[in-house]
């Protein structure tokens, strides 16, 4: 697995929460300086204009852009004296992969034109619509616009302006995570993948859980369950071949974690069909 494989498996897994939407127009008090949210904001500006900082860098988003400010990172905002104010979109939301916040694991622009205005303007007012709607289903589409706005946000970005944080911790988890895609029908321990890493197993689980929002044992047991649901397509081999080929010695345990991470048995699974 390299870069591009880990970032997208971080983008795939991400679990999104969403907190609070809305528009409207700020007042000229509209300031907070030198505070760190334990949320994530998104805002899209409409008309004025104002100032915000996100981490060490300065901004004055201007009509049309969209803006990311990241869980985490230190921010302030501020009207400006004399200026029309901001009237915005803007939204509340937790990003994370696993029990991890995405923007420690991802380095991603703050601020971007938006291409095509008047679909992240639609888009955004569906994501207010329904997140202060109170039917049953109102808040699984806020969701849905919340995703599509992200993905709207980092494909405007380009793949080629997000990157890995921590460049060494990443080059060494590519590099197990490698070693676990070519040997997922071995019997891989958490020894030998600590060994690989030069770490202490303690350590080396932690630090695998950090970056990858599960646990090693969890992560190979998922890889394998996959790999079986590609062999219980091929009607020639039997339930116990299969799970010897997805690496499992004991039929009855691969039964067992096959419903549990599928959520249905490997008989009834291969009864659906491709």
């Amino acid at each position: 697995m390299n870069a591009h494989s880990l970032l997208a498996y971080y983008l795939s897994h991400m679990q999104v929460e969403l907190f609070i939407a809305h528009h409207n127009t700020v007042s000229t008090e509209w300031r907070d300086l030198d505070f760190t949210p334990d949320y994530s904001k998104f805002y899209f500006i409409e008309h004025g204009s104002g100032w915000v900082k996100i981490g060490d860098e300065e901004y004055s988003p201007a009509p049309g852009q969209l803006i990311l400010m990241p869980e985490g990172v230190p921010q302030s905002y501020s009207s400006i004296d004399g200026s029309a104010t901001y009237r915005k979109y803007w939204c509340h939301f937790s990003a994370k992969v696993g029990e991890i916040n995405l923007f420690k694991l991802l380095d991603v622009p703050y601020l971007c034109a938006a291409a095509d205005q008047e679909r992240v303007r639609t888009i955004f007012a569906e994501l207010v619509h329904y997140a202060n709607d109170q039917t049953i289903y109102a808040k699984l589409l806020a969701k849905a616009k919340l995703l599509e706005l992200f993905s709207l946000f980092i494909m405007q970005q380009g793949e080629e302006s997000i990157s890995l944080k921590n460049a060494a911790a990443t080059q060494r988890l590519t590099e197990i995570l490698s070693y676990i895609h070519m040997n997922s029908s071995s019997d891989i321990t958490i020894h030998d993948l600590a060994k690989r890493a030069c770490l202490h197993p303690n350590y080396f689980i932690r630090m695998f859980k950090e970056q990858m929002g599960v646990p090693p044992i969890q992560y190979i047991a998922r890889l394998k369950i996959e790999k079986a649901k590609e062999l219980l397509a091929d009607s020639s081999l039997s339930i116990s071949e299969v799970a010897e080929q997805a690496g499992f010695n004991d039929l009855f345990y691969f039964s067992k974690q096959f419903k549990k991470i599928a959520g249905l048995p490997p008989t009834e699974f291969r009864k659906q069909g491709p």
